[in-house]
């Protein structure tokens, strides 16, 4: 079960956000191969080469997508990326969301934090202090899969609702599909439930999707 109160906020303490590298590649490359989390992103061939391709562009900020390890008590135990829906033009044209709305993908790549409650403070620790803090969005975003009921769980947790269920055509057929799109406004996180039950590993449809989008 999620922690819930005072033992959310300290948990959200134990967070850190640290710029993705290049070197995090071989990291990366071991969770993105992990069965829990490998159906749920389509990043290619899983080598040292293509995904040091793929990421370049966010670790060097030649794209928009700013992309982070989570660390828990000093330990890396994750993903996350955030991007302003509206830099990704294809997108921003199919999601139809307010300017300055900000979109978060991420996973929980160690084994050893999966169903231990670390979701929900992950995700509002992000949202608190780089999506309504460094970036400002106007509103959060995040879009699972329809059918990943655990996910959608854990983002109702951290206080997302949804608004609207839409089907995305990509450039690349790893990244089309339909999109639960979820929203929430940083008046929403003050007061979002602590209550979810479980953690998905991956609690969004797939690394990328709105990075890929306009590829």
């Amino acid at each position: 079960m999620a922690p819930s109160g005072t033992q959310g906020i300290e948990r959200e303490q134990r967070i850190r956000f640290r710029a993705l590298s290049l070197e995090d590649m071989p990291r990366m490359m071991a969770w993105l191969s992990d069965p829990d989390v490998s159906p749920w992103y389509g990043e290619g061939e899983l080598t040292i080469a293509n995904l040091t391709s793929k990421y370049r562009g966010p670790v060097e900020s030649t794209e928009p997508t700013r992309p982070f390890i989570v660390t828990i008590d000093g330990t890396d135990s994750g993903y996350i990326q955030a991007y302003v829906i509206d830099d990704y033009p294809d997108y921003a044209r199919q999601m139809e969301l307010p300017p300055g709305a900000v979109g978060t993908d991420l996973f929980l790549g160690d084994p050893a934090i999966r169903g231990q409650g670390w979701g929900v403070p992950v995700l509002r620790a992000f949202h608190r202090r780089i999506v309504f803090g460094e970036m400002a969005a106007t509103l959060a975003v995040v879009a699972p899969s329809p059918g990943n009921a655990r996910a959608i769980h854990v983002y109702e947790g951290a206080g997302f609702r949804w608004l609207k269920t839409v089907s995305i055509v990509a450039a690349e057929p790893d990244n089309t599909g339909d999109e639960y799109v979820m929203t929430m406004a940083a008046a929403e996180l003050a007061i979002g439930r602590l209550d979810a039950e479980s953690v998905h590993p991956c609690v969004s449809f797939r690394l990328g999707a709105a990075k890929d989008a306009d590829s």
